[in-house]
């Protein structure tokens, strides 16, 4: 249930990252210096969404009630 709610929020977050990211990389020019270190932060951000994805689907099968919960709140318990 925690993990459930936490994957979510987690989720959430990482979507704004990724967004962010796709602005900033549309904007630089090719060859910039900081594309390499950008595009592996892109690919690290990826692999977390993945990640928490598969959170919320290993609760899913396990039949873990869903629950909604401020991520500070759940991290501060």
């Amino acid at each position: 249930m925690v993990a459930a709610a936490a994957a979510r929020d987690f989720n959430d977050e990482l979507t704004v990252i990724l967004n962010s990211l796709e602005g900033i990389l549309d904007n630089l020019e090719d060859g910039h210096p900081a594309l390499p270190l950008l595009f592996e932060l892109q690919g690290a951000v990826q692999r977390c969404a993945w990640k928490s994805a598969g959170l919320m689907e290993f609760s899913v099968r396990r039949g873990i009630p869903q629950s909604i919960a401020p991520l500070e709140k759940l991290l501060a318990g």
